[in-house]
């Protein structure tokens, strides 16, 4: 089976109900779609594993009060409690978090394509608020103790 056609089939059905009109994979099998001018949803295609990787970045690490974000991120991710099956890392590099989820190919059925998608962004919207929100309360503990 060609994956490369067979996604790129998938993502033409997703971009008929986005009015995105030949919506496919780049030359490096790579897509971006952006919903409600917050997520920036990244999709890969990685063609020795048969997988489209979806993953979405959260949001930095602040320096302050970094360590109990990480615990939080990390007892979340344990055993995908509040992620719904993706799993959230971070780009050392960057220090950003990623929530990232593989999507085995071919799919069962085609028809769920659109609602893992969907679920997808709606745990990543949940999670930018949520690291916002331990951004912003690092913050306020580390100006107090100045």
């Amino acid at each position: 089976m060609n994956l490369n056609k067979y996604v790129n089939e998938l993502l033409q059905a997703i971009g008929k109900s986005l009015d995105l009109p030949g919506l496919v994979l780049d030359d490096n099998g790579h897509c971006v779609l952006l919903f409600d001018d917050k997520v920036v949803l990244n999709m890969e295609l990685d063609l020795a594993k048969e997988l489209l990787i979806i993953y979405s970045y959260i949001g930095e690490v602040p320096f302050e009060g970094r360590e109990t974000i990480f615990e939080t991120l990390l007892e979340s991710n344990l055993f995908w409690k509040d992620t719904q099956g993706a799993t959230i890392g971070i780009d050392k590099q960057t220090q950003t978090v990623v929530l990232a989820f593989p999507i085995e190919l071919p799919l069962k059925r085609k028809e769920n394509f659109e609602e893992r998608l969907a679920l997808f962004v709606e745990i990543t919207e949940s999670w930018i608020s949520k690291l916002e929100k331990m951004s912003s309360k690092a913050e306020l503990i580390a100006n107090e103790d100045q």
